[in-house]
């Protein structure tokens, strides 16, 4: 069967699919009637708009680009600068050393490192011939303490065939271990021989070292002052007992303790040092001291004690108890042997008791064998002390 189609189906769905093009065709025609602007001003502004509006807008975008880059690369700057964040002992807090604080930049070409004693970069060719050091404050005042006051027990030199880069001063567990300068702690942490060790470097361009602490009391990055406390006395490591082991260097080297600090009355023996390259190396530190012209007691006791092998740490402290009784114990006059004798020359506000002190020697022996009859004492007359 066949199905008829009206002619007017066809008219209504021509009338259908028109109307929209109509409808948009009359909005546009709108649109331009609205617009007063003649065919050539249309097109003048629409070049304005392509050749200077549009260049604007596009330089505007680009400023606003390079602020936001000039930000974040200020931002990473003041990252950069706010570096060598370092993880501390046995905490998770980090302590934050700012470039600005580091000491001694200069000298040490910026070098720091918070995980090793040592730089691989920096060697002893690196060493300047000569460093001028002013070991102490530019206002007069010392900024010195000495890092535990004891007896010395062995010292920079040779040692059981080997290198010993420091000076070891008998202690016992737990006794206070002090910075020797102002600065801020490098190193603070276990590490192989040294046992519990702390690494300080010093605004005198100096780098002092404490091993063998049986507790460490400061962080990396942390900045300390001559005198606190950076950690207690121990014999961790390669000890034979109790003992500081306090090393001095400059630009990672070593150099003997003793060409700037004084033992005997643990002071620093002078404000200024002149140190060169001399001053490096076991061998130099051996033809200073077999140069030395008189042999103190300690020195003697430091000859009985070297070479020593491991005793406990009971053992080793009546050890340095003996020997410290036999350096106090007055010495014995012999008025036999003539060869024995010393003589001291009397100089200003000397008196029986200062010179006993200073020889060791009773007071009643120096006025026996001298034949005093009274305490004046006359400038420039020769005393036998011996």
């Amino acid at each position: 069967m066949k199905i008829k189609v009206n002619k007017y189906f066809y008219v209504l769905f021509l009338i259908l699919c028109c109307t929209p093009y109509y409808m948009h065709a009359q909005n546009t025609n709108s649109s331009l009637q609205d617009d007063k602007r003649t065919k050539n001003r249309r097109i003048a502004d629409s070049l304005y708009y392509v050749h200077t509006l549009k260049k604007q807008e596009d330089s505007l975008k680009q400023s606003a680009l390079k602020d936001i880059n000039t930000d974040t690369k200020t931002e990473k700057k003041k990252q950069k600068n706010m570096k060598l964040s370092v993880d501390t002992v046995n905490t998770n807090v980090k302590v934050t050393v700012v470039d600005n604080k580091i000491p001694s930049r200069t000298l040490y070409q910026n070098t720091w490192f918070s995980e090793r004693v040592k730089s691989q970069k920096i060697s002893l060719n690196d060493i300047p011939d000569e460093v001028m050091l002013r070991l102490c404050g530019k206002k007069g005042e010392e900024n010195f303490c000495f890092p535990y006051k004891g007896i010395k027990t062995s010292g920079y030199g040779w040692r059981w065939g080997r290198a010993h880069t420091g000076l070891d001063i008998a202690l016992k567990t737990g006794d206070k271990i002090y910075a020797a300068f102002d600065g801020v702690v490098r190193v603070a942490k276990f590490n192989g021989g040294y046992g519990n060790m702390v690494l300080i470097r010093h605004y005198n361009n100096l780098e002092t070292l404490y091993g063998h602490m049986s507790e460490i009391k400061v962080k990396p990055g942390q900045e300390v002052k001559a005198g606190d406390v950076i950690g207690l006395g121990g014999s961790t490591g390669h000890s034979t007992g109790p003992h500081l082991h306090f090393e001095c260097r400059l630009l990672y080297a070593c150099f003997d303790p003793e060409w700037i600090v004084d033992m005997k009355n643990y002071k620093l023996k002078t404000k200024f040092v002149r140190i060169d390259k001399s001053y490096f190396g076991i061998p130099a530190s051996q033809a200073a001291n077999d140069k030395k012209e008189k042999i103190t007691k300690l020195a003697k006791v430091d000859k009985l004690l070297d070479g020593t092998k491991y005793v406990s740490p009971k053992e080793l402290d009546k050890m340095i108890l003996d020997k410290q009784m036999q350096r106090d114990k007055p010495v014995t006059v012999n008025n036999e042997d003539r060869s024995t004798w010393r003589y001291y020359k009397i100089k200003d506000k000397d008196t029986l008791e200062t010179i006993s002190e200073k020889y060791n020697i009773r007071i009643s022996d120096l006025i026996e064998i001298n034949n005093i009859t009274d305490n004046n004492l006359k400038v420039g007359e020769r005393i036998r002390v011996r």
